[in-house]
């Protein structure tokens, strides 16, 4: 394998509307000197056989084909894989500005940083209403330089922070030096490797741009309708999290602290969608494990929303 400035990974499940065009956004990046690693994961449409027609046509794209077994595996799968000095992590079904990676590799270049963030914006879609913004660059300007802790703790007191790895161009060694890769298995694990991958980084600084464009559609791990996987996902992330605790660190354990505390109470508002009684399991798993991280507001809102929406519609 010969050394490239950026790989680009790319897990795809069935994404074969998308796929196409987020394969374009990558090959006309300004940057040249990449390779694009695609991870076919168990995909049961047509996205092996576009992908396929891509590497035709593009030297750059290397694919690989696995059973199903989730995102986490295949970008720990395409971090091995990798020969880049640098990675992107990207979805299949997303875009990015064509000039994102060059000045993302220059900036990592010029100031010697681990990782550096940048903003995103939803793409319009008729189908949905929901229109998100991911602009955790705002309290930064292009000449900051921080630690990972500093940043990750404005970012959590501004309530801004986004988990997105996709809004991330991370230095190989410096992911490879500290063992950072995807929890497999769970929902909602960007939470747990962003959160890590701030934790150790030395060296961050940003691009307060909307360089990253997410695309909302039905049937995606955002839009699906809550279930016990995605509270089951919140809890596991919240274990690996508290490992993370030292006594006498009080900046640490209050980043802690604040994140699962934000975490936490914003599942509240998915948990009140639950079977009652997975609602109650749910409440029960927060009383006794993390009641120091969740309101009664927010216990209440799980076991009682079901009936104060009862009420509602009787009115």
């Amino acid at each position: 394998m010969n050394p490239t400035k950026v790989s680009v990974i790319i897990p795809v499940y069935n994404t074969e509307e998308y796929i196409g065009e987020t394969l374009n956004s990558i090959i006309n990046q300004t940057l040249r000197d990449i390779e694009i690693i695609v991870i076919n994961d168990g995909s049961t449409d047509n996205s092996l056989q576009i992908i396929n027609e891509y590497a035709q046509r593009d030297s750059r794209i290397t694919v690989f084909t696995q059973v199903n077994q989730g995102q986490s595996m295949a970008r720990n799968f395409g971090i091995l894989q990798a020969c880049g000095d640098y990675l992107y992590f990207m979805d299949s079904d997303d875009l990015l500005d064509e000039c994102t990676l060059e000045l993302c590799f220059h900036k990592c270049e010029t100031e010697n940083l681990d990782f550096v963030i940048f903003n995103g914006e939803t793409i319009k879609n008729p189908s949905s209403n929901i229109k998100l913004t991911y602009n955790h660059c705002t309290s930064y300007d292009d000449n900051t330089l921080s630690d990972g802790l500093t940043i990750l703790k404005k970012q959590l007191a501004n309530k801004i922070f986004t988990p997105s790895p996709c809004l991330s161009f991370i230095k190989a060694n410096y992911l490879r030096t500290n063992n950072l890769k995807f929890y497999p298995n769970i929902i909602h694990e960007d939470q747990l490797f962003t959160f890590n991958l701030y934790l150790k980084a030395k060296r961050i600084s940003s691009i307060p741009r909307p360089l990253f464009k997410r695309r909302i559609r039905n049937n995606s791990t955002m839009t699906q309708r809550f279930s016990l996987k995605n509270m089951n996902g919140y809890f596991t992330v919240s274990n690996e999290i508290l490992k993370h605790r030292q006594d006498g660190n009080k900046v640490l354990n209050k980043t802690i602290d604040l994140f699962l505390f934000q975490m936490l109470n914003a599942t509240s508002y998915g948990a009140s969608t639950l079977p009652f009684i997975d609602r109650v399991n749910v409440v029960k798993i927060l009383i006794f494990k993390y009641f120091r991280y969740v309101t009664v507001k927010s216990l209440l809102r799980i076991l009682l929303s079901a009936l104060l929406n009862k009420h509602k519609s009787c009115l």
